[in-house]
This record gives structure tokens, sequence and C-alpha cells, in this order.
């Protein structure tokens, strides 16, 4: 199991988390997403999967969720 965190910007309310979190479950791999919305600011998105995953990977399916931008 590998935990990771990872922060992003973009994120306004809990429609944003929720968005989010969709598209990252839908990555191979994904068991859990957990965001601490922090609105206009820098959130942290925590994932939990059966592997570690790239940034790329994490980038490319916020990006399908909207105009969220992954910091680190």
């Amino acid at each position: 199991m590998s935990e990771q965190v990872w922060q992003a910007t973009g994120l306004t309310c809990d429609h944003c988390a929720k968005s989010i979190t969709k598209s990252l479950l839908e990555v191979a791999g994904m068991q859990n997403v957990n965001i601490d919305l922090k609105p206009n600011q820098t959130s942290s998105i925590k994932t939990v999967g059966t592997r570690a995953f790239s940034s790329s990977e994490i980038a490319e399916a916020m990006l399908q969720a909207g105009k969220y931008i992954l910091v680190s």
C-alpha cells in the first residue's frame, strides 16, 4: 500500500474536491483520496493506492477533472 501527499491549486469549493476525487479514483490502483480543501489557496490531496503514483498521472487526472494544478 502506498500513501502519498500532493499539493494543488485551483480548488475553490466542495464541488472541486469531489470532481478531483472522482477523477483520481479512476486511476489504476487508486483506493482512496482525501482532500484537505483550502479554497483559493494550496490544498493537500492524500492518495492511497496499491502502488506509488507518478506526478504526471496525478496531474493528468486533475486536469481531466477541471483546471486544477498540481504544484508538488
